[in-house]
């Protein structure tokens, strides 16, 4: 993966290349990249959380299953 910098009227664009809705406008450079940390931050956590969610699911699932076994 690639971080992708450039100059956008007076904005600067930060963004992961080939990643859609993975990037930040900022004043400067550095706030942009700032931002981008962030986005990718909150991205994390989502997936994190959804990945939790489909584990819980999964052990329910087992659990429902099992009490039709025994």
């Amino acid at each position: 993966m690639k971080i992708v910098l450039k100059k956008d009227w007076n904005w600067y664009l930060a963004e992961v290349e080939g990643k859609k809705n993975i990037y930040a406008f900022w004043y400067s450079e550095e706030e942009a990249l700032n931002e981008l940390k962030k986005v990718i931050d909150m991205m994390t956590d989502y997936y994190e959380e959804e990945l939790q969610n489909q584990k819980i699911l999964k052990h329910l699932l087992f659990e429902k299953q099992y009490s039709y076994a025994v």
